[in-house]
């Protein structure tokens, strides 16, 4: 029984874990790749630049107008060149976060079904499943017994129609 338990909790937790995988790997990238000092300083020199652009009236001084927005256009351009890089690698830490999920559950999935593949999770009455037993029983082959396999896919196809509920129930 407590198997049983065990894996439902198992795949409720992958099935839960790719919708933080963003969150996770904003926190990695946050850590690994920070904002150098160069684009600190461009940043607040554009602010200051804007702030004095919103000072000065575009019909009276066109000319200092225009003047300090080619200067805001050069600095958000820095800038932009100056963060492509990190931001390629921010989005291969998003790939290597998702990938490394995946892989996580694949091993996690497939070391659970080696390692009990002998023993059903749940015995019931063999007539209970008469056409489809055997099916039912992967991998163990006892008759009556339900799988590893099987159960997962149960907890699986139930987490799903649960999810697909709480839609119809909120919109």
């Amino acid at each position: 029984m407590f198997l049983v338990i065990f894996v439902f909790l198992l795949v409720v937790f992958f099935k839960i874990l790719p919708s933080y995988s963003n969150w996770l790997s904003n926190k990695i990238s946050r850590e690994i790749f920070k904002l150098t000092d160069e684009e600190l300083n461009l940043r607040a020199q554009a602010k200051d630049l804007k702030t004095e652009q919103e000072s000065v009236s575009m019909a009276d001084e066109f000319a200092k107008y225009m003047k300090l927005q080619r200067r805001i256009d050069k600095n958000l351009a820095e800038i932009k060149a100056l963060g492509n890089p990190r931001q390629q690698n921010i989005n291969y830490v998003k790939l290597g976060v998702k990938i490394g999920i995946n892989v996580l559950h694949a091993i996690t999935m497939l070391s659970i079904v080696i390692y009990y593949r002998a023993e059903p999770l749940v015995n019931f009455p063999s007539d209970w499943f008469i056409p489809f037993s055997r099916l039912v029983a992967m991998p163990t082959g006892i008759s009556g017994g339900v799988g590893i396999g099987c159960w997962v896919l149960i907890c699986n196809t139930a987490l799903h129609r649960v999810k697909q509920m709480s839609y119809l129930l909120e919109g």
